[in-house]
């Protein structure tokens, strides 16, 4: 299998998203807002020298600042690209194509997040200014290297929840209520609107338990030198894991879709 297909796929979809610069910088910006008044309220909530489920004040801030950036990354969505090609029977033309369609559209993916995502540090980089000399850097280059392969292998994990959420299509004849799980609920079980130890020890341990967990919250901690050694193995473990398990899932879902997929549109 040739993967230079999907690379240009990628690099022309980077092309595209890298054309409207100004708009993915706005959309951030609004996006970001709201993270100006949950710093503000955990700076009173923790004070200079406060500690809370066993984070400092510098690593509740970072935590906070660098998922809202992460989850551009990490978060699943419905994909509307699918969703339209199987309402549309446009997916007929792709399953003509020499080319896998779940490959194609993490490239697209891959390729459409990465500008939005670069832009968004100019957002962002403020915010880490002002927590000034308590922002939480990984100790060395180990660390760094740690952090990337969690992040790669929560992106991978995030496209399988996204092309599963978008294969609801074939059943479904308005993916809302699939759209409203992948908005609301999975961020809040990733970590996106606290971090996991915040919860009640029950709820902690089931979100923990849960596959979302890997996609943010799990290369956070990583970042922030909490996960080392064991811990980082055997959370990379279950993001593996999880990743085979949704792969076969899709896989299983795609073969079942098909079957009931009419190439008539509408």
């Amino acid at each position: 299998m040739s993967w230079r297909k999907y690379l240009t796929v990628a690099r022309l979809a980077m092309q595209e998203a890298a054309a409207y610069r100004l708009n993915h910088f706005l959309s951030f910006v609004v996006a970001a807002v709201p993270l100006l008044g949950l710093l503000l309220l955990w700076e009173q909530v923790l004070g200079p020298q406060g500690r809370l489920a066993g984070f400092t004040r510098g690593e509740m801030l970072t935590y906070f600042i660098l998922t809202r950036w992460l989850y551009e990354l990490t978060g699943p969505a419905v994909w509307w690209d699918i969703t339209y090609e199987i309402y549309e029977g446009d997916l007929a033309f792709h399953l003509l194509r020499p080319q896998r369609y779940d490959l194609y559209h993490f490239a697209l993916i891959v390729g459409s997040k990465l500008p939005y995502a670069l832009v968004g540090l100019a957002v962002v980089v403020p915010f880490a200014l002002s927590v000034g000399a308590a922002w939480v850097w990984p100790p060395s280059m180990g660390a760094w290297a740690a952090f990337g392969v969690s992040v790669a292998l929560a992106v991978a994990l995030a496209f399988q929840f996204t092309f599963l959420f978008s294969l609801s299509a074939f059943w479904l004849e308005d993916t809302g209520g699939v759209s409203l799980l992948a908005d609301f609920v999975v961020p809040l079980a990733a970590g996106s609107l606290l971090p996991l130890d915040l919860f009640p020890r029950p709820v902690a341990a089931l979100l923990h338990a849960l596959p979302f967990a890997q996609l943010l919250y799990f290369p956070a901690q990583v970042y922030l030198g909490r996960v080392v050694g064991p811990a980082w193995w055997l959370g990379v473990a279950q993001q593996l894991a999880w990743l085979a398990g949704l792969m076969l899932l899709n896989g299983w879902v795609w073969r079942r879709g098909l079957r009931r997929f009419r190439a008539v549109g509408g």
